[in-house]
């Protein structure tokens, strides 16, 4: 997965599928900056409303009731998975944020490694990767 400072392995968006990556394309085969604009502005929502469920969840949790070990063992492994995504959905929304800021300066389809175009294919597919195929590999 692309990572805000560009390090990335293959994987996908969050909820981007094959046919969403299709979407984000004209049928030349050039980038809808509008449809990708907009979906990283829903991707940023959404996740946005799961980091703030999971902040409440993590400052709701009820530790003062009395609990045996397997309870207690339950909520801590709870609690960890719950940081890792938030962990995670901050790394997201950086991530969205950036490719935003990219469109808002024309650099969006310019790998940050090398300067050469990303291809718009792997920008639908991947709509926050700053790295084009080549850099991505290496």
């Amino acid at each position: 997965m692309a990572s805000p400072t560009g390090g990335e392995a293959h994987a996908r968006s969050p909820d981007m599928g094959g046919s969403m990556a299709t979407e984000l394309l004209k049928p030349d085969g050039t980038l809808d900056i509008d449809a990708i604009r907009q979906h990283l502005t829903d991707e940023f929502t959404a996740i946005l409303d799961r980091h703030g469920k999971i902040r409440d969840h993590l400052q709701n949790v009820d530790r003062g009731k009395e609990t045996d070990w397997r309870d207690a063992a339950q909520l801590i492994e709870n609690d960890e998975v719950l940081e890792v995504l938030e962990h995670n959905g901050r790394e997201a929304i950086m991530g969205i944020v950036n490719a935003l800021r990219r469109i808002d300066e024309g650099t969006y389809t310019v790998c940050t490694r090398c300067g050469g175009e990303i291809d718009p294919r792997r920008l639908a597919a991947l709509p926050t990767t700053t790295l084009c195929v080549r850099c991505a590999d290496q």
